[in-house]
């Protein structure tokens, strides 16, 4: 999430060392440059007049070629006013850039909040969905002992059943075995007595 940040804060700091790299140039030129101005103003007033005395004479012109103080305060005006309108402009710049990195902060900002937010919601969920497994995990082994349970009563009771059949059998024999013998034995009674 911090990567455009840090490509943002690259590029800045590259755009910073380009213009420190430049500024010695910069520098250097703004400082010829105020000197050729200055040269410039002083120049016509210094520099010598070639001599007129075989030339033809000719009409004066109206222009005056020693600039007048006049003439250089407006200059001066101007370059103040050129200077002062590219100083609104870099002024106007700078206030844009302060407000698209104040609104780009507050992005970040909001950005890492609901990261956290939502970092939180995933481990909560995260958490639930273990429990649910776990949950599901310890009811499938109770199922698999009930239905173990079941079929160990199943072979149990189909156990019972048997034996109870084998015993029911084994009962109804012994009765009639000892029916017989009773009557076996009331027949020898009733012989031994002569009641027949």
């Amino acid at each position: 999430m911090s990567d455009w940040i840090e490509q943002y804060s690259a590029a800045l700091t590259e755009r910073d060392a380009r213009e420190q790299a430049h500024k010695v140039y910069i520098d250097a030129y703004t400082r010829l440059a105020d000197r050729t101005a200055t040269l410039a103003a002083n120049a016509p007033a210094t520099t010598p007049q070639p001599p007129t005395a075989n030339l033809p004479k000719s009409k004066p012109t109206s222009k005056d070629p020693d600039p007048t103080p006049n003439d250089l305060l407006s200059s001066l005006r101007t370059d103040l006013s050129t200077t002062q309108k590219a100083r609104r402009t870099l002024a106007n710049q700078v206030a844009d850039l302060t407000l698209a990195l104040s609104t780009l902060q507050s992005t970040s900002a909001t950005s890492t909040t609901q990261l956290a937010l939502l970092t939180r919601q995933k481990a909560d969920t995260e958490r639930k969905l273990r429990d649910r497994d776990e949950e599901l995990r310890g009811k499938n082994r109770m199922v698999v002992l009930a239905q173990d349970e079941m079929v160990a009563q199943g072979l149990q009771l189909s156990l019972a059943e048997q034996k109870a059949e084998g015993l029911e059998r084994e009962n109804r024999e012994l009765v009639a075995r000892w029916m017989e013998r009773m009557g076996k034995e009331a027949e020898r009674v009733n012989r031994d007595s002569k009641w027949e």
